[in-house]
């Protein structure tokens, strides 16, 4: 078995004041996999995410992460784009951390879809192509990991829709380990290769299921049966959870 891009072991996070958002994790995530991580509000998804992504600390436990794994392309829920500087300066960006110029910006552009707006200000983009140009930062240093925390939430069903059935087909492409966080079970479902349902908080791992859809994700799987059937089961899982919670 490949060495998998993290592994946490025994993972823990108590915040400053006694908040415990995620109860001791033991998990594997395997290299080049999409993984959605479900469960709700408050429940440590966004929490793992940091920790992943390096911006936390366990309490305790700890994330081992795989040979060639260090860079990382994180994307927020919102597209957190500096509205002074253009579409190329904000992709740009990550290029200049590591003193490097500007090449692969065009590409990147091209990538996701916004070949030719280069020189356009975020005010004068859609929402759903803000969020674009973040997928473009993210990605435009060839990252071997993309995690992404809840990137479409704010966007109409239209345009999520669409955006989803483009990163399906970049990650196909580019074979990233992508961590995806999400309120939406359906999303999940469609997008990863496997699910994980999280507890109400503190956090912890209730189920981690295959998703049982073909590789080629087309938009008429989203009115499936498969789909709709793998939806309901984990519907119910956290359905169990949260009356758990509120009879505790």
């Amino acid at each position: 078995m490949s060495e998998p891009a993290f592994r946490l072991t025994g993972v823990a996070k108590t915040y400053p004041g006694g908040i415990s958002a995620l109860s001791p994790t033991t998990l594997d995530i395997a290299r080049g996999s999409f993984v959605g991580l479900v469960g709700p509000s408050g429940c440590g998804k966004s929490t793992l995410l940091r920790l992943l992504a390096g911006l936390l600390t366990p309490s305790e436990g700890e994330i081992t992460r795989g040979s060639g794994t260090t860079d990382t392309g994180f994307v927020f829920q919102d597209a957190t784009l500096m509205p002074w500087a253009n579409v190329a300066a904000n992709v740009a960006l990550p290029l200049s951390f590591k003193r490097r110029g500007a090449e692969g910006v065009a590409e990147t552009l091209k990538r996701v879809g916004l070949d030719g707006f280069a020189g356009a200000y975020p005010r004068e983009l859609s929402g759903g192509m803000q969020m674009r140009v973040s997928i473009a930062r993210a990605i435009v240093t060839n990252p071997p990991v993309l995690l992404m925390d809840e990137p479409f939430a704010a966007l109409d069903e239209f345009t999520r829709f669409r955006l989803n059935d483009d990163l399906h087909i970049l990650w196909q492409q580019n074979k990233w380990t992508v961590v995806f966080v999400t309120h939406s079970i359906r999303e999940a479902v469609f997008l990863s290769q496997r699910v994980i349902v999280m507890s109400p908080r503190p956090g912890r791992v209730l189920a981690d299921i295959a998703v049982r859809l073909p590789d080629q994700r087309e938009p008429g799987l989203r009115s499936s049966h498969i789909l709709a059937d793998q939806c309901a089961e984990i519907s119910e899982i956290l359905r169990r959870s949260m009356d758990g919670a509120m009879a505790a």
